[in-house]
C-alpha cells in the first residue's frame, strides 16, 4: 500500500491522466484509442530526453555552471543571479525540468549557510526556468506538442514567445537585485569536468538532429531510429533516464481529449467557454493540473494557437503545481537541512503571482 501511495505522489500527473482517459472511455463507443495519440510528439520528446540525459551524464551542465560561477570569494547576489540566469538560458535548450534537476541542488549546497536567501534564489531560479523555456518549441514538452499540433512556423511561434521572454528577463534581473549580498559557503564547490568528450560530441549530434526534426527538416522515424541506435551503442543505461511518466501522461491525455471531442454536448460547452478567453482559461487550468496536461486537454477545443502557447507557458507561474518543473525544485528544497515548506511556499507563491500578473497583462495587451 505504501509503495502504491508513493507512486501516486511521485507520478500524480500520470494517475490523473490515466483516470481521465479511463472515465472518458465509458462515455464513447469503443474505438481504436491509439489513433488519438500523437506519436510524432511523443517520439520527439523521447529523443530530446535521451539527448539531454546524455549531456547530463557527460557532465556538460555542471561544467558550464562551474565555469560561470568562477571566483575565489563568491557573494550571494552575484552567484544567485548567475544561477538564476543559467537556468533561464539553459532551459531554452534543455527543458525546464532538466535544468532545475541539474542546478537547484547546486544552489541548495552553495546557500546552505543562508537558508532564507536559498528559498528566494531557488524561487527565482524556478521562475526563470519556466519563463526561459517558453521561448523555444523544445524548451518544454507542451511547447513541442503545440508547435506540432497547430503546424506553427518558427516565425509564428517566436513572434508570440520572444516579447514576453524578453520582458521576463528584465523582471527577473530586477528581482535578483533583492538578493542579499553576503558571503557564501565555498566548501560545497567542486571542479566539474567533461567526463567523455567523444560521447558529448555524439549526444550533441543527436540533439541537433532532434532540432532539425522539430522544425520539419528530418523525419521523426529517422530521428527516433538514429537516437535509439546511437544511445544503445554508447550506454544502454541512458534509456533509464527518460521520463516515461511524462510520456504516459501525454498518451493518456491524448485519449481523454479524443474521447471528449466525440461527446458533442461536452465538446460544444468547452469550446464556447474558451472562445475569446483561451489565454485566461489555459493559465487558470494550469494552476490546478499543471501546464503540460492543460495544453494537451485544451488544444482539442480551440484553434487559437498563439493564445494557448502564451496561456500555458505563463500558466506555469502561480501555484507550485502549475508546472511540474516547480515541483522538482520544491522536492529538492525539502531535502535540505531544516527545510521550512510553508515559508518556501509563501515566498514562491508571492513571487510567481507577481510575475504572472505582469507578464499576463503584457501578453494580453501587447502580444495577442
Amino acid at each position: 500500500m505504501n509503495s502504491f501511495t508513493d507512486f501516486c505522489k511521485r507520478e500524480f500527473s500520470v494517475v490523473i491522466s490515466f483516470l481521465a482517459a479511463l472515465i472518458s472511455c465509458l462515455f464513447v463507443p469503443v474505438t481504436n484509442y491509439v489513433d488519438y495519440i500523437d506519436t510524432d510528439t511523443i517520439g520527439l520528446l523521447f529523443c530530446l530526453m535521451i539527448a539531454v540525459a546524455g549531456f547530463r551524464d557527460c557532465g556538460l551542465l555542471s561544467f558550464l555552471s562551474g565555469k560561470l560561477l568562477g571566483g575565489e570569494s563568491p557573494k550571494s547576489r552575484r552567484t544567485g543571479t548567475v544561477l538564476v540566469f543559467i537556468s533561464f538560458f539553459t532551459s531554452m535548450l534543455f527543458t525546464n525540468d532538466v535544468t532545475l534537476i541539474a542546478f537547484v541542488p547546486l544552489t541548495a549546497a552553495l546557500f546552505e549557510n543562508l537558508p532564507k536567501t536559498m528559498i528566494y534564489v531557488i524561487t527565482l531560479q524556478t521562475a526563470a526556468a519556466n519563463l526561459g523555456s517558453m521561448l523555444t518549441p523544445f524548451g518544454n514538452p507542451h511547447n513541442l506538442y503545440l508547435y506540432d499540433r497547430y503546424n506553427m512556423t518558427a516565425g509564428e511561434f517566436f513572434s508570440a514567445t520572444f516579447p514576453v521572454t524578453a520582458l521576463s528577463a528584465a523582471l527577473i534581473f530586477v528581482l535578483c537585485m533583492f538578493i542579499k549580498n553576503e558571503p557564501l559557503n565555498t566548501h560545497s564547490r567542486s571542479r566539474a569536468v567533461i567526463r567523455n568528450k567523444r560521447y558529448l560530441a555524439l549526444y550533441t549530434a543527436l540533439f541537433l538532429l532532434c532540432l532539425l526534426a522539430v522544425f520539419g527538416k528530418v523525419g521523426v522515424i529517422v530521428t527516433f531510429a538514429s537516437v535509439c541506435i546511437v544511445a544503445a551503442i554508447i550506454d544502454m543505461r541512458i534509456f533509464a533516464a527518460v521520463d516515461y511518466g511524462l510520456l504516459a501522461t501525454f498518451a493518456f491525455f491524448f485519449i481523454f481529449v479524443g474521447n471528449i471531442r466525440n461527446i458533442g454536448a461536452v465538446s460544444e460547452f468547452v469550446t464556447n467557454l474558451m472562445d475569446g478567453r483561451e489565454m485566461l482559461a489555459s493559465a487558470a487550468v494550469s494552476q490546478v493540473i499543471s501546464n503540460v496536461p492543460a495544453a494537451v486537454m485544451l488544444s482539442g477545443f480551440t484553434e487559437n494557437s498563439r493564445a494557448l502557447v502564451l496561456g500555458t507557458n505563463l500558466g506555469g507561474l502561480g501555484t507550485v503545481v502549475a508546472s511540474l518543473a516547480s515541483l522538482i525544485s520544491f522536492r529538492v528544497y525539502l531535502e535540505t537541512d531544516d527545510a521550512k515548506p510553508l515559508r518556501y511556499l509563501g515566498v514562491f507563491t508571492l513571487v510567481n503571482v507577481l510575475l504572472l500578473a505582469v507578464t499576463f497583462a503584457f501578453a494580453h495587451f501587447f502580444v495577442l
